[in-house]
């Protein structure tokens, strides 16, 4: 029989909406109201039992706390419903550019006299612009912002679809796509930070993370068939301005959609841009990416362009260069300094499983792109 002075057991504080310990230990508050719990009159319970059962009420209140019925961060239904149609539409258009390219391209390589060795050209440049910088943006969004990042990335993608639809040359049109890659590399990464910092744990999340998946595929699916029907009708260029038109209004809807996060630091965000982003880790891994798109994307117009001395200098550097990014993250952690991607990482088998099945499946998408202009 324990003294009434000894016994243990927890109970709440209403007006402060914590949780109080009979030990003294307060924990943060919780955010939601709770009623008043009476305490037992007795408890007859070991102290190891009652730490026990008080471990499974707090992650129960816990877990209630973290996963409200709507929005995170208090917004509407229609605001929730646009940055979710916002975010996969720019996902959708991603691919459809691609799709609408593919269709088109042999009447595109006509009308602006491209040539064989580049036809395949606009198509790689694009992935290969937004491979290399995806890394870089991803970071820089957590210092600057990422609705500014994306809102950016998105009226980009704007102006340079247009200029994809008054392109006159084969040149025009590489750079162009070029730059396209550049805008959509702002977009992508900062997505996922929209979508989590946007909706709790739940149905909405997972509405917004599958609308933003299924827009990719759709959108190339679609590309392909409209850019059949427009290239044989009134002309591949207005399929772009079309793009143009919509990725103007997703890009506006932004604006008043998106949610504002809040930077979590006391420095200014250009002081953070120098120290707390891992700038070689991305140029090492960026860099080496880039370089060896590049030989995959000459090799894929001439195989015979592997042997010749620049090609294999270039694969050479581009090897080092993606070597070297793992023992530059190791270096990085032991000085405790911002690592991109920590090598810690690579032994989560959820984090690594992940990363092979989205390198596969979109292995498997762009070898159907090349393949459809064959």
């Amino acid at each position: 029989m324990h003294n009434s002075k000894t016994e243990t057991y927890d109970h709440y504080d209403p007006p402060l909406n914590r949780v109080v310990s009979s030990h003294g230990a307060t924990s943060e508050p919780m955010g939601i109201e709770l009623a008043p719990l009476a305490a037992p009159a007795a408890n007859t319970q070991s102290p190891a039992t009652g730490a026990k059962n008080a471990d499974e009420q707090s992650s129960s209140f816990v877990a209630d706390a973290e996963s409200p019925p709507g929005p995170a961060r208090k917004v509407s239904r229609l605001q929730s419903v646009t940055v979710i149609t916002t975010l996969a539409g720019i996902s959708f258009l991603n691919t459809m550019g691609s799709g609408i390219l593919i269709a088109a391209l042999p009447r595109i390589a006509r009308d602006l006299g491209l040539s064989q060795a580049l036809i395949l050209w606009p198509a790689a440049v694009y992935a290969l612009a937004a491979g290399c910088l995806l890394l870089i943006f991803g970071a820089a969004a957590d210092a600057i912002g990422t609705k500014l990042v994306w809102i950016t990335g998105g009226f980009l993608y704007t102006v340079f679809t247009l200029a994809i639809g008054f392109a006159q040359t084969g040149i025009q049109i590489i750079l162009f796509r070029a730059f396209q890659g550049v805008a959509i590399a702002m977009c992508l990464p900062t997505a996922v930070s929209l979508i989590t910092n946007t909706f709790p744990k739940g149905k909405w999340r997972n509405t917004a993370f599958a609308m933003n998946g299924m827009g990719q595929p759709l959108g190339y699916a679609l590309g392909l068939v409209l850019g059949g029907i427009f290239t044989d009708t009134i002309g591949w260029r207005w399929a772009y301005y079309m793009m143009t038109i919509i990725s103007f209004c997703l890009s506006t809807a932004a604006i008043w959609s998106l949610p504002s996060i809040p930077r979590h630091s006391d420095k200014t965000w250009s002081r953070q841009l120098l120290e707390d982003i891992d700038w070689l880790g991305a140029v090492l891994m960026s860099a080496g990416l880039g370089l060896l798109f590049y030989v995959l994307a000459t090799t894929a117009s001439s195989y015979t362009s592997i042997r010749s001395a620049p090609s294999i200098a270039i694969l050479v550097v581009s090897l080092l260069l993606l070597g070297s990014f793992p023992f530059w993250m190791r270096y990085q952690t032991a000085r405790g300094k911002p690592a991109l991607i920590p090598n810690r990482l690579w032994g989560q088998a959820s984090f690594t499983s992940v990363c092979i099945a989205v390198f596969f499946c979109w292995a498997s998408l762009n070898g159907i792109e090349y393949f459809t202009t064959l």
